[in-house]
């Protein structure tokens, strides 16, 4: 319980010190020079898939299984990922090379391509296996930290874009050398190692959890990708301005998702019953919360657009309403997502995240150069719920739970809600949202949406298992 609250607290605290970074560079840079990092920064990451190849996710489970060979994968993976990082940056450079985009934007690639081998170096997968969360706590908040207190400090209008690759840079190298630190102070300095037979064992057994994380990535970044390409800087910043307000949100589901997990793991092996149980509350209570989110947002979006980002902002309003439905999407699946990996299904849930990324390529393909940045949006709330029919349909065979009679009375009380924050959505941003939130709280509860009994009674199940 200690570690699942240090790591979430840190969690909570590095990803508000982010977002309250991306609306102070969008607002100083502009859309386009907005749009100019974001169209960098999203190149980069598929670089950096490349030069982690699964490995810490590998490292993570290997670590807990079997600490007595820890210096041995630490030395490997180490070597390994360093290895991989030169070669990703080596293709990043050909990449640049290759494209067709303003210099000062090749520029930027490059720089934030620098941090590849700060993430190389990143031993928080080692503090994870052997379940050190507060380290890797400290380390993301000194990041965060130093990078936002020097961005506030040096970024004073559109021609410091420079500093920003340049801090995300220091900032990563800190991370990396505090938790470097930590570890030669418990444990002596880490042996790089070249066991070139465990090294092509750890690729084999690594690789296909980093081709998930490339199809998964994929969702998140291939329409910033495609919209960089194909229409102009000012166009990503309006896109990626509205997205960052969504992935701010879905950055809490993650920490729900660490609660519930290992009580599902537990509970496939002694209890079906009690796996059906905890999918079914877990199931009503994230509609219950997701769905007026996704009202609300859609019809508050253009005051919520314009509070954060101002009024050169307010074409992203249109993307905003689509992508906050990902939101409500995301929220139901993750139950029924997380149990396919509790149960033992890797491979179909592999699957599902293959169809998924196909069908938004695709959609993104076809969307972009007809509607742009609706298209973009379209496309990722069109994929996400095509994943989520996957889902929801193979584990019907599994373990039958209706699912719709979650969703009716928190669509009713949401419904209700909208329709009073629909002629409310001209007043106070801050009054309007008070009124949608205490609106939505009588209706739920009047039609009995959600009692405190189920709540009790799930909140005893996730304690229980804290406790273990």
């Amino acid at each position: 319980a200690e570690n699942f609250l240090s790591l979430s607290a840190a969690q909570i605290m590095s990803q508000a010190i982010l977002f309250l970074i991306i609306i102070y560079l969008a607002r100083i840079l502009g859309a386009a020079g907005f749009g100019k990092i974001a169209f960098a920064q999203a190149v980069v990451l598929y670089f950096a898939l490349i030069a982690n190849l699964g490995l810490t996710t590998l490292g993570v489970r290997e670590v807990a299984r079997n600490r007595g060979e820890m210096d041995s994968y630490v030395g490997n993976i180490l070597s390994l990922r360093l290895v991989l990082a030169l070669l990703s940056f080596f293709l990043l450079f050909i990449f640049v090379g290759l494209i067709k985009k303003p210099t000062e934007v090749k520029y930027l690639i490059i720089l934030f391509g620098l941090s590849l081998f700060p993430s190389a170096s990143l031993l928080d997968w080692l503090f994870q296996g052997i379940e050190k969360m507060g380290s890797i706590g400290i380390s993301r908040i000194l990041d965060k930290l130093f990078y936002a207190g020097l961005i506030f400090l040096l970024v004073k209008d559109a021609k410091h874009i420079w500093v920003v690759p340049c801090l995300w840079l220091g900032g990563s190298l800190l991370a990396s050398g505090f938790l470097i630190y930590v570890f030669i102070r418990q444990f002596g300095r880490p042996r790089l190692r070249f066991n070139l037979s465990f090294w092509k064992e750890l690729a084999r057994r690594a690789l296909p959890m980093g081709a998930a994380f490339i199809m998964i990535q994929i969702y998140y970044n291939f329409d910033t990708v495609m919209l960089g390409f194909m229409r102009n800087d000012e166009v990503v910043g309006w896109y990626t301005a509205a997205y960052k307000v969504v992935l701010f949100v879905w950055a809490f589901i993650p920490i729900f998702i660490n609660v519930i997990f290992p009580l599902m793991s537990k509970y496939h092996q002694q209890s079906k019953e009690k796996l059906k149980l905890v999918i079914s509350s877990a199931t009503k209570l994230m509609s219950t919360i997701a769905l007026p989110l996704g009202m609300g947002g859609t019809i508050l979006a253009e005051p919520i657009m314009s509070f954060l980002y101002g009024e050169k902002y307010i074409n992203g309003v249109i993307a905003f309403q689509i992508l906050i439905w990902t939101v409500v999407i995301i929220s139901i699946r993750c139950t029924y997502e997380q149990s396919f990996l509790a149960c033992n299904r890797e491979k179909r849930y592999l699957l599902g995240v293959i169809v998924g990324a196909s069908v938004n390529i695709v959609l993104n393909l076809i969307l972009i150069p007809y509607f742009g940045l609706k298209g973009a949006a379209i496309a990722t709330v069109i994929s996400e719920f095509i994943f989520s029919l996957y889902m929801l349909a193979y584990f019907q065979i599994l373990r039958r739970v209706r699912i719709l009679k979650y969703l009716l009375k928190p669509f009713l009380a949401a419904s209700f809600m909208g329709f009073l924050l629909y002629y409310l959505r001209n007043f106070n941003l801050f009054l309007s949202i008070l009124v949608g939130i205490t609106a939505y709280l009588v209706a739920i509860l009047l039609l009995k949406g959600v009692t405190w009994k189920e709540v009790t009674q799930l909140k005893t199940q996730i304690m229980g298992r804290a406790e273990l």
